[in-house]
Order: C-alpha cells, then structure tokens, then sequence
C-alpha cells in the first residue's frame, strides 16, 4: 500500500507549511492545496527558499481537486522513482482551521476527490477524532489523526490517532509514512488531548501561573531547561500560537477540571491579539524571520502580568528556587502521564517516546529518558511538592 501512496497537503498556513517543508526534506513530494491562492503561493515560495526545492504545476493523479494546488519536489528529485500508469492511493493531511464543523464539513466533501480510496487524516491538535469521522458518509474507515509537533522539522515523532473503526491497513500505512519522514509514530487513542497536548497543558499552565505569582520569567525558562525542556514554556506557546496554546488546554482543563485552574493570561493575549511568532509578539517580540529579538517580556505582556498578579499559591519563597522549579515542572508532567496510562490512551513507553520526540526533552543526565529521570527524582519528592504547593491541582 506504502509504495504507491501520494501526499496532498490541504492548508498553506504556518503548520502547513512546516509540514510541508519536513517532507521536502526528508525526500518526499507533495501537492499542497488550499483555497486562497495568494496564500498557497506565498506558502511555496517559503517552503522552497526553506528546502531549495523545485514546484510545478503538475496535476494529481488520479484526484479531482478543485481548489488551488501546486506540486514540491526536493532537490534532486527523481521523477520516475514510483512513476507508474496505475491510479495511486492518495493520503490526505489536513492542516486548515482548528474548528469542528469546518474540518467535518472539509473531509465529507473532500471524500469525493480521488478516483480509489484515499487515506484521510487530520492533523488536530484538539478535536475529537471520532466527532469528524462521524461526518464522513464512506471513507470513514480511511480516517484518523497524524498529529504533527511544532516545530515540525524538529521534532521526531507524531501522533496517530486512531478511533474506533479506523481499519489496520491505513494506520500501518500512516504509521510507514511517519517513518519516512524519520519520525517515531506514536499510535494512541481518541482522548482529550490526546498524548503530548495532555502531557503540555500542565506545564503550560503552570508556567503561567508562577508568571503571575511573580517568578520571574528568567527564572521559569532556566527552570525549564534545567528539567530538560528545549525552550522556554512561553517561547514555546509563541512559537505554537497563544490561540492553539488556549485551545489546546481548554479541551484538557474542561475534560479534566481535577487537573488544574486556568490561568487568564492566555485569553487576555488572545483578546490583545497577540499571535506569538506568527504575529511578530507574543510573551516575546520577534523579527520578521521568527527570531526572537531579546530576552526581555514584551510590554503588552509585561501589563497581563501585572494585570493578573496574584500570589495564590504560595510562590513567594521560591522565587529564585530554580532546581525546586524545575521538579514542579517534572510533578505536573509526572501526574498527568500517571492519568493518561489509568486510562488506557498510551502506555509509559509512548509517553516516554512523545516526552523526547514530541516535545524535544532531553534529560539533564547524560543517556537518561525521561522516565528514568521521574524516577531519579521520586516520588517521595513529589509528595512533598504537593503538600508544599495544595493549591495546585497539577500536583496532585
């Protein structure tokens, strides 16, 4: 099934073009689609200026796409390898708008496009599987997530998500198209959050609540990288976009209120229209190419912060506790994978295998995973951070 299959890439937004960009990098061609012209044209150039890429305007073989769609190819690439007179299999990724009825609207429709049946996925970071396949009238065997990390060429694993009438034969085959984009496919159920968005909205929100409970942020990014996480957590919902960030930890928080209190400054950020990278400032400002211009807060975030002020949780003594921190962070990761396995989504090996591929975590020991660093901190410590901090559902 692997060797005939070809890829459309349907959304030319941020995420779409990164996932563009890994295949092109790791050898592979596609045709991207979307329904703004301008903005599929500008997505190309990018992706090529990124991979030094060729495109043209070759049609997909075997699919009636009526919206505008252009064809990458890697540098180099051959065109007759897997060149045949046989209609190919077509794997859709779908990388549009992060709403429900817009993706279920978008795969009944799209459903029709191909000549044999294709293989669908959705790369929702958020949405329930099994409510889009809901909306699908034939293919919805052919349906599942392949949920993409950002920053995609960095990170070295992905999501498969896999709902209840998903048939074997298309998850091996997106699993084989995960491998060859040199990326460990991480197979896990339909569950709120899923894997890595569950395991991130805890530290997320925790990160923002000692924020706002007057940690400085210096102090939280070198907390962070102590723990082993490869950027600051607010670099971080820069670099995914505050709206994902919320939305991402909205579905987490609402499906798991035990878990932990929301903090406010991601929906005032929303309301200030604060984008993160994409929108050039977010807890950060940045250049026009994404780099970061300094380490200092933005000011509009600086006013949230002070706006949302509040010591409830007890930070005021551990202000410069980078090392005390740093095992907060691993606690509230630690919980939430204790949660996830109770509950049949993923086992400890695919959370150990998203903690490093998904996230980019590298232990602070040298060939250590993430389990065994949890484990070289114990529980006993986590116990005792709990009791220190009982205001802290993420703790718990």
């Amino acid at each position: 099934m692997t060797e005939s299959i070809r890829v459309l890439l349907v959304g030319a937004g941020v995420v779409g073009r990164a996932i563009a960009t890994d295949h092109l990098l790791a050898g592979c061609e596609i045709w991207m689609a979307d329904r703004d012209e301008a903005v599929l044209s500008e997505a190309c150039d990018v992706v090529l200026r990124r991979t030094d890429g060729i495109a043209d305007s070759a049609s997909p073989w075997g699919a009636a796409v009526p919206i505008p769609v252009v064809h990458m190819m890697p540098h180099g690439h051959d065109e007759t390898i897997g060149a045949s007179d046989a209609l190919p299999t077509w794997m859709v990724i779908e990388s549009i708008a992060e709403k429900l009825p817009i993706k279920q609207a978008f795969f009944a429709e799209v459903e029709n496009w191909f000549a044999r049946s294709p293989i669908l996925t959705t790369n929702t970071s958020t949405l329930p599987i099994t409510e889009i396949a809901g909306a699908m009238r034939t293919h919805s065997a052919r349906f599942c997530g392949m949920h993409f990390f950002m920053p995609v060429v960095g990170r070295h694993a992905a999501e498969i998500i896999v709902h209840s009438r998903t048939s074997e034969a298309v998850i091996e085959a997106c699993e084989g198209h995960v491998r060859r984009l040199k990326k460990a496919p991480l197979r896990v159920l339909d569950s709120p959050g899923f894997v890595v968005n569950r395991m991130l909205a805890p530290y997320l929100n925790l990160s923002m609540q000692l924020l706002c409970a007057g940690v400085a942020a210096s102090t939280i990014r070198e907390s962070a990288l102590r723990y082993g996480m490869p950027m600051s957590p607010f670099e971080l919902i820069d670099l995914i976009g505050p709206r994902t960030a919320f939305d991402g930890g909205r579905v987490v928080w609402q499906s798991f209120p035990h878990r932990m209190d929301p903090s406010p400054l991601l929906p005032a950020m929303i309301k200030r229209s604060l984008l993160g990278v994409a929108g050039h400032k977010g807890f950060y400002e940045y250049s026009g190419d994404g780099e970061r211009s300094g380490d200092d807060l933005s000011d509009d975030v600086n006013a949230l912060v002070e706006r949302y002020s509040r010591d409830d949780i007890g930070a005021a003594d551990i202000r410069g506790d980078v090392q005390l921190i740093a095992d907060m962070f691993a606690a509230s990761m630690w919980r939430e994978a204790q949660a996830i396995v109770a509950s049949d989504v993923a086992d400890m090996e695919t959370i150990n295998q998203a903690m490093a591929g998904g996230l980019g975590y590298v232990a602070p020991t040298i060939e250590t995973t993430w389990r065994e660093h949890i484990e070289s901190i114990g529980e006993d410590r986590f116990e005792q951070i709990a009791d220190r901090f009982p205001k802290l559902k993420s703790l718990r």
